[in-house]
Parts: structure tokens; C-alpha cells; sequence
């Protein structure tokens, strides 16, 4: 429930709190991330404490709030295998499957994007 941001300092320019909220049936830690390029990381992640799933939402967006990417388990997507797992690249309705996603493997996914557009400039 905690993240350790520590490895992804080189693209981070600023952080709100990810303080978590309690309910009886769910934690939910919320926040948002900006890079070095102005974009941002909207984070929601869900603990539901009696099946101890987590529902989550990572939401990067370029500096005028276009999206960039969105990985979610929000609804089921019937069409696909990895179904509720999935991602929306670009626009909402560009739905592709995805696997299941922590804010790790986002942040592991953003930093070669910025890695790789630093390096072709």
C-alpha cells in the first residue's frame, strides 16, 4: 500500500501525498505524479480488504490533460483474455488488452518512454 518512489526520482518533479483513505471495506490510496516533462500520472488504487483485490486506475496525461495511456480494471472486457485488465492508448477508445498493472510497472513503462524521447532529441 505504500510505493517507494526512490527509483523513479530521475523523472519525478513533483509528488502529491499518496496518503491512504480507510473505510471498512476498502483502502484506497490516491495521487499524482509529475514528470519531467510536464506530463502527469493520475494514481487510484482500491484495497478491497474481504477478496484483498486491488482496483486500480493509472492515468498519464500530457501537460494539456490529453491522454496518454490509461491502464484499469475498472469493468470487464469481454473480448479479451485478460480481461478486466486492460489499457487505453491515445484516446478512450482505443482499447487493447493489457496484463495486470502496478504502479511499479507504470512507472517502469513511463521512464523508458522519457528515457527513450530524451535520447532522440
Amino acid at each position: 500500500m505504500t510505493h517507494d518512489l526512490y527509483s523513479f526520482r530521475h523523472i519525478i518533479v513533483a509528488s502529491t501525498s499518496f496518503t491512504p483513505s480507510y473505510r471498512p471495506e476498502v483502502t484506497q490510496v490516491r495521487g499524482q505524479l509529475t514528470f519531467s516533462d510536464q506530463s502527469v500520472l493520475h494514481v487510484r488504487e482500491n484495497y478491497i480488504l474481504a477478496s484483498g483485490r486491488i482496483d486500480y486506475a493509472y492515468q498519464w496525461q500530457n501537460a494539456t490533460h490529453q491522454l496518454i495511456h490509461r491502464w484499469d480494471n475498472a469493468h470487464p472486457v469481454p473480448q479479451f483474455d485478460t480481461s478486466p485488465h486492460h489499457q487505453h492508448i491515445g484516446f478512450e477508445d482505443n482499447v487493447l488488452p493489457s496484463e495486470p498493472m502496478t504502479l511499479d510497472k507504470v512507472l517502469s513503462f513511463i521512464a523508458g518512454q522519457l528515457d527513450q524521447s530524451t535520447t532522440s532529441d
